[in-house]
């Protein structure tokens, strides 16, 4: 299943580059056994060339982890580089 499609264009309005997470959804084997499931991300260029990584559930969760994690310390820099800003303005 499609997870998160994300597209980037360029000036002329042609993709540049093009990130796609899809599910693997977990499943019984024939054998009876659980098979874990995991992701597939892929990336393509604006020339058509394709990668495709396949990640773990864990993978995906430490990836995902780390972005929020990123994230938040973005906000909080951010947050402090307006701050500064609005007192230097003043001065």
């Amino acid at each position: 299943m499609r997870i998160a499609e994300i597209v980037h264009f360029d000036a002329s309005k042609k993709v540049s580059s093009q990130l796609v997470a899809d599910d693997i959804v977990p499943t019984i084997n024939e054998n009876g056994f659980v098979e874990k499931g995991g992701f597939y991300i892929s990336l393509k260029d604006a020339k058509g060339t394709r990668v495709v990584v396949k990640l773990s559930d864990m993978e995906a969760v430490d990836l995902a982890e780390r972005l929020l994690q990123t994230y938040r310390d973005h906000v909080t820099k951010e947050y402090s580089l307006a701050e500064k800003r609005k007192y230097s303005n003043k001065a």
